[in-house]
């Protein structure tokens, strides 16, 4: 292995730019587990913004309680298609979507170590340690759990409440 040390000045301003041959490896393999709710909408725009480059493989994870509830998995397909464009548009990623059937916690680490990612990006709602406890969180799951690097972003301002997908017919 051989590295490459460069010097500079004080007075220059050291930028990533300058030195070329350290460059975001691309084609890396990212998982982000994905609902209807706002909180994992804000976490898969963020993983677009801030992870993802241009060539990288973005595996979108929903999982549902059953497969064979045609509702669901409808409202399923129409969230997939709908960030599956989204991240086309933003972030140039290749897309593999999986709706998977089960407890959302276990599908998604049972997901994660058939990829391999390197990081599983998931949101989360931001509640106490004490309602995650009493009442579970897919999040804290994952985090305990999961195989590849748990990525749990936690809401700001601008995550909203309303769903992603609305299941009335326009």
């Amino acid at each position: 292995m051989s590295f490459r040390m460069q010097t500079l000045n004080e007075e220059e301003e050291y930028s990533w730019t300058q030195n070329e041959s350290i460059d975001r490896r691309t084609g890396r393999d990212i998982m982000i587990a994905v609902d209807h709710g706002p909180k994992s909408k804000h976490a898969f725009d963020w993983a677009l913004r801030h992870f993802c480059c241009a060539g990288d493989i973005v595996h979108l994870v929903h999982s549902v309680s059953s497969l064979k509830n045609n509702i669901v998995y409808q409202a399923s397909q129409t969230l997939m298609e709908k960030l599956s464009v989204q991240a086309l548009k933003v972030s140039r990623v290749k897309i593999v979507t999986r709706i998977v059937e089960g407890d959302a916690g276990k599908a998604i680490c049972k997901e994660a170590e058939k990829v391999k990612p390197i990081a599983v990006v998931m949101g989360t709602r931001g509640r106490s340690l004490m309602q995650s406890v009493l009442q579970g969180s897919v999040s804290e799951y994952c985090f305990h759990n999961c195989k590849a690097a748990p990525v749990i972003i936690v809401p700001g301002i601008e995550a909203r409440e309303e769903s992603v997908v609305s299941l009335d017919k326009k």
